[in-house]
This record gives structure tokens, sequence and C-alpha cells, in this order.
């Protein structure tokens, strides 16, 4: 079955500026970004969202995030990229509400209930796929739809084999070895029931 939503989840945003014009454009993370837990690559979950957009031409695409850079939502800078990738503007939602991943989900979820969705997948980085999936098992209730997950990396890598090359290398980095070591922790904590959100200083972008 086709799914009735994309839901694209944030990767962390940063700003830049122009050093000839002074202007300050806003992107999603690339993987030679981090966070205090290791690699993002925020942006590889927009590209998989633009490609996954053309196999489901009838879906609709959320983004997600509230707290990004100035006061510019995560949501709205993805929606922006997606925007230049060729995805129609009239067919992105934003969900400008959520601080963290679990929120997104809780977010996501609310506007599958307003909308009536079915069916939605769930895109984001290969790292963050089973936290995504151990926060959705331990939700209080039931979600009323069904839920799908999908690497953005395979997607990625399925369009591009120069991709999987490049990711490949990037997987035997430190900083990604450090993200996986981070998000095992986090699964383990989930289903213990003392997984605690990260801090705003550990979330904050930086170079790898």
């Amino acid at each position: 079955m086709t799914p009735d939503a994309l839901i694209v989840f944030s990767g962390g945003s940063v700003a830049e500026k122009n050093p000839k014009t002074g202007e300050t454009s806003y992107r999603s993370t690339t993987y030679a970004e981090s966070d205090a837990f290791g690699t993002l690559g925020g942006y590889a979950r927009v590209q998989a969202a633009a490609l996954l957009a053309r196999t489901y031409p009838q879906a609709f695409l959320v983004t997600t995030g509230k707290e990004g850079p100035d006061d510019k939502s995560h949501a709205n800078i993805q929606a922006a990229e997606l925007v230049a990738l060729g995805v129609p503007r009239e067919r992105i939602v934003l969900e400008e509400s959520s601080v963290n991943t679990k929120s997104q989900i809780e977010e996501s979820l609310r506007i599958v209930r307003e909308r009536e969705w079915r069916r939605v997948l769930f895109i984001s980085n290969e790292y963050q796929i089973g936290r995504i999936r151990a926060f959705v098992e331990h939700l209080p209730e039931r979600p009323v739809c069904d839920i799908l997950y999908q690497s953005a990396e395979d997607v990625l890598a399925k369009d591009d084999p120069a991709f999987a090359a490049e990711f490949a290398r990037i997987k035997e980095s430190e900083p990604y070895h450090r993200r996986l070591a981070a998000e095992a922790r986090g699964v383990a904590a989930i289903k213990s029931g003392s997984y605690r959100p990260a801090s705003t200083e550990d979330k904050r972008e930086r170079p790898v």
C-alpha cells in the first residue's frame, strides 16, 4: 500500500553567512557536522524524502522540528530544501512544535490523527531508525496508523552507487561510531524506562 505521508525527521540545521553579501542562509546538517553524540547528516533525510516523493506522488511530506537557528524552525528549513529539490510546496505539512525525537513522533502522530491518514513512512538516518522504532513501541497508546521505517541511506544508495561508497567510508569514522554507541544507549534506556532527552547544548550542531 502507498503511504499517505512521508514523515521527515529533523537532523539539525545550521546558518551560513555569505562573506561577500552578508546574507544568511539555512540548511540541514551534513555528515561533516555532529552534535555531542556524533555524526548528524540530516540533509540525507531531505534528499531521500525528495526521491520518495517521486515514488509516492500522492503522499504528503511532513517536515519536523521547532528549534532551528535564528528562530527558523527545522521544519521550515527542511521544507525549503524539499521545494528546491522539486517537491511542490502544497504537498508539504510543517510540524513546528517538536524539540526532540520523541516529540517529533508524538507531534507527527497528532497530525496523522487530525488528517485521518492510515499509513505513514518514517524517514531518518540509518543510525536513528532503531531508536525511533523503540519510542513507537513504547508509546502509551497504539498508533492509529500503520508505520513503516525507511533509512535515508538505503534510498540514496539505491539511487546513486557513488553515495553507497561514500557512506561506507563515513561508517568507518570515529564520529559515526560514537553516534552508533549513543543510539544503542538510547534504545536501552527507552526499553528500561530510564530515557532522558539530551540537553540543548549537547544537541548543538558543530563540525565533526
